[in-house]
């Protein structure tokens, strides 16, 4: 059986078993600990969260309903593994729906909405020497954006495509380490949702998350 080295958990315990397994994985991925195509161990999650099987093989079926994780009769469960063809459409396609979600959500945003949004490019910033922290408030900065659009099922998909992508992106910045692209990209987002201009937030979002994309591709591969 492959093996996962156990560290001690952080998930928080009062969420649930299900969801205590949940992000234990996800945490794993992010730390590299796991990565594409290498099988998670059902047992060794279990004992390093203190909880039976049975709750790990919930979320790993919740983590293959999100394409994180494909769970197959013979291997049983492994980290989802996309060619490079795969990973450059799930890409495009997150461009594409950030885009739609940041104009979408730009009639919603007040003063508060955008204090909480300087507040999570804040959290970004001071977690710079932190990179499992700084993803992690990275996808907060733009899941939040997202949610402003008060589209569910299209801030479902967003979500979605970021966890397909996370060991790429996760693999690009620790080999990079360009975890602020040139001009302050987050910045500009946010002086572009203070002007309002709906369009312009798309096209700069869509910009955004399309940036580095060959080599991001590139690396991951190499």
């Amino acid at each position: 059986m492959t093996s996962l080295t156990l560290i001690e958990s952080t998930v928080d315990k009062s969420l649930s078993p299900v969801e205590q397994a949940y992000r234990y994985v996800l945490d794993a991925i992010l730390a590299k600990r796991l990565t594409p195509g290498k099988r998670i161990p059902t047992e060794a999650i279990a004992e390093a969260l203190g909880i039976s099987r049975m709750p790990v093989r919930d979320a790993l079926r919740r983590l293959e309903g999100d394409g994180a994780v494909v769970i197959s009769s013979n291997r049983g469960a492994s980290i989802a593994a996309y060619s490079p063809s795969e990973v450059m459409q799930l890409m495009e396609m997150r461009s594409v729906l950030e885009g739609l979600a940041a104009r979408l959500a730009v009639p919603n945003i007040s003063a508060a909405e955008v204090e909480e949004l300087r507040h999570r490019a804040a959290q970004m910033r001071r977690a710079s020497s932190d990179l499992t922290r700084w993803i992690s408030f990275h996808d907060s900065f733009h899941n939040y954006l997202s949610s402003l659009s008060q589209r569910p099922l299209l801030l479902k998909q967003t979500e979605r495509l970021r966890l397909m992508l996370m060991p790429y992106y996760s693999h690009y910045y620790e080999q990079s380490c360009e975890l602020e692209i040139d001009g302050l990209e987050h910045q500009k987002i946010l002086d572009t949702i203070e002007y309002k201009d709906a369009h312009h937030l798309e096209q700069i979002v869509r910009g955004h998350t399309l940036i580095n994309a060959e080599k991001i591709t590139a690396l991951a591969f190499a």
